[in-house]
Order: C-alpha cells, then sequence, then structure tokens
C-alpha cells in the first residue's frame, strides 16, 4: 500500500507498508497487523466497498475506486485534559482521516526489501527522524515518540478518546520505557524527534 501524509495531503509515491489479503469462507479480508499507533486496525476488515466496519479503534471503512481501494478512519472526538499540548495534524478539523491506498495486484515480499531498508536508514525517513515506541493496550495505545508520552483510551466516552500527552524529562525516560513498555536497554536512550510529521 502508499501510506498517506497528511501534512503533505498526499499518499506516498511508492509502496511502504505491506498488507496481507485472506480469503476465507469466500470472502476476502485484509489483514494489516503492522500499521500500529491508533490507526491500526484490530481484526481483520473484510474487502467491502463503502460499508463502516466498528473496531475497538474506531469506525474503518474501504472505499474502492476504478480498482484502487482506499482505507480511512472514522475519527472521535478527543478529551485531552490540559489541552496545552497539540495532539496532532488539525485534530479538531480532521472527522475522518485517510490511512493508504492499495490495488489488488499481489506483490513479492522481494518488492518491498528496498523500502524497508529505505525507511529503516534513509536521513529523511520517519523512522530515522523520529524515535518512536507504541504498545496497544487492551482499550487503547501507548506511545513515546520523542520525549513525548501519550496514552490513549479508546471511546472513553460519549464517543470520544481520552488522550493524556505528557512531556518526559530525561531521567523519566528509561523509567517509563521498563514501566509501561517493559523494555530495558543496555545503553542510555536519547530521544529524537526531528520530523514535522505527525503520528497522531
Amino acid at each position: 500500500s502508499k501510506v498517506y501524509v497528511p501534512e503533505y495531503d498526499a499518499y506516498a509515491d511508492d509502496i511502504d507498508h505491506l498488507l496481507l489479503k485472506v480469503e476465507l469462507d469466500g470472502k476476502s479480508y485484509i489483514v494489516d497487523g503492522g500499521f500500529g499507533m491508533v490507526y491500526q486496525m484490530w481484526q481483520p476488515m473484510e474487502l467491502i466497498s463503502g460499508t463502516d466496519q466498528p473496531q475497538t479503534p474506531g469506525v474503518f471503512r474501504f472505499l474502492e475506486e476504478n480498482g484502487v481501494w482506499y482505507l480511512e478512519k472514522v475519527k472521535r472526538k478527543q478529551w485531552v485534559p490540559g489541552q496545552s499540548v497539540s495532539t496532532s495534524h488539525n485534530v479538531e478539523k480532521e472527522v475522518c482521516r485517510r490511512i493508504y491506498l492499495f490495488t489488488l495486484q499481489p506483490r513479492d515480499i522481494e518488492e518491498f526489501r528496498a523500502c524497508n531498508t529505505h525507511l529503516q536508514t534513509a536521513p529523511d525517513s520517519l523512522f530515522v527522524t523520529k524515535s518512536i515506541c507504541s504498545l496497544q493496550t487492551t482499550d487503547g495505545v501507548w506511545a513515546v515518540v520523542g520525549w513525548k508520552l501519550t496514552e490513549m483510551k479508546f471511546n472513553y466516552k460519549d464517543n470520544m478518546d481520552l488522550v493524556e500527552i505528557r512531556i518526559l524529562a530525561d531521567e523519566e525516560m528509561e523509567k517509563t520505557l521498563k514501566e509501561k513498555f517493559n523494555i530495558t536497554l543496555d545503553k542510555k536512550f536519547v530521544p529524537v524527534n526531528r520530523s514535522r510529521l505527525s503520528l497522531f
């Protein structure tokens, strides 16, 4: 698939995300176990156009146009206590977020090798310009991006997600990674956040 980048209001030029199409009992499903964060589908989605498919993170749907499939997520309102920190790109204005587009053309895993290398090593890659750690919880997601810890609880009340944001001090990082994510590092972790691209 080609991931949508809201800051550029455009999809990636090349495929940059792997999806699986699964056939089961005569129906087609899309499985995506790797998108992460708040736009991650939690269950396989039936490959049908224009039908809302509610899941814990929100309502997802596919739209098909001339052989191109689009995944989007209807966003809930967000309750951010103390709303002093910006949560995302146009969070209040955005009602529906485009996530990615794809076709049903079969691909070989080798077609993703160059893309994966680029995403992991290119100086302008999101995964090089930001340190990212995320964990899906039973009712939401926790993430540390740079020094910012975000804890989101889906559908907290009245069709609204609770979003708690805190900027971590350097001395809090190691404890947070251990307590929230069960991660212990051999070396001191130095957060990175040199990109203007948003993950929420």
